[in-house]
């Protein structure tokens, strides 16, 4: 397994099912603008009563988080102009899609998901993916993999965050590089919502995330996107 993906870089906050391909309106195909990862916080705000009020919150999470205005220009925030809906995790309720539709260049740049589990809504990660280093992929059996490294490639992570019941319930975490002398420093955890990881072998982390290759990618331009208002 080649688990060096260095495809774009990004910043997440991940959280702690099979997909079906038509609850998200779009084909399957290889998916190349693949996020990078972080800590295991969570981002909540209350759930509102439909669908509009939800996306409305989503935007203002989008809109305070610090990592956004840090990189935005000063006096104007990089503000999502893009939204769909897909769910899943096949439970029949819909995770939210923003995105920085990059007219111009044709391609997405901030990229956010939020899941709507029963504690609220939840941001699952926030990325930029036009990068080099870093991405979110997600897949048609409810993973949704986070990206990170350094671009000499002598440090990354791979975060594959499993959604049930919109919610992230668990994660499978792969971290890589080398010691100065070149010695490979692969290491492969599985960390259940609300406990500490635990280390696990290659072979089990290869287990736990069969199916999550760009065969089995939602490509983001398959979404039904609509503009934000």
């Amino acid at each position: 397994m080649n688990l060096k993906s260095y495809n774009m870089k990004t910043r997440v906050l991940p959280i702690f099912a099979l997909a079906a391909l038509a609850a998200c309106s779009g084909n399957v195909n290889n998916n190349n603008e693949s996020t990078a990862p972080a800590d295991s916080t969570m981002t909540e705000v209350s759930a509102g009563d439909n669908s509009a009020d939800l996306l409305k919150e989503a935007i203002a999470v989008w809109e305070k988080d610090e990592w956004i205005q840090g990189n935005s220009d000063e006096g104007k925030v990089n503000r999502p102009n893009q939204y769909a809906y897909c769910d899943l995790d096949g439970d029949g309720s819909d995770e939210i899609l923003l995105r920085e539709w990059l007219k111009d260049s044709n391609i997405t740049g901030y990229f956010a998901l939020f899941a709507n589990g029963k504690d609220g809504l939840q941001l699952v990660g926030l990325t930029y993916q036009t990068a080099q280093i870093g991405g979110m992929t997600l897949y048609k059996n409810g993973f949704v993999k986070l990206d990170s490294g350094n671009e000499s490639g002598t440090y990354g992570q791979n975060d594959y965050l499993k959604i049930e019941n919109s919610s992230v319930v668990r994660s499978f975490i792969a971290t890589y590089g080398e010691d100065e002398d070149g010695n490979n420093l692969d290491n492969f955890y599985k960390k259940e919502a609300g406990q500490e990881r635990q280390t696990i072998s290659s072979d089990e982390f290869s287990s736990a995330i069969a199916g999550c290759d760009n065969d089995n990618a939602y490509p983001l331009d398959g979404f039904d996107w609509k503009p934000v208002e």
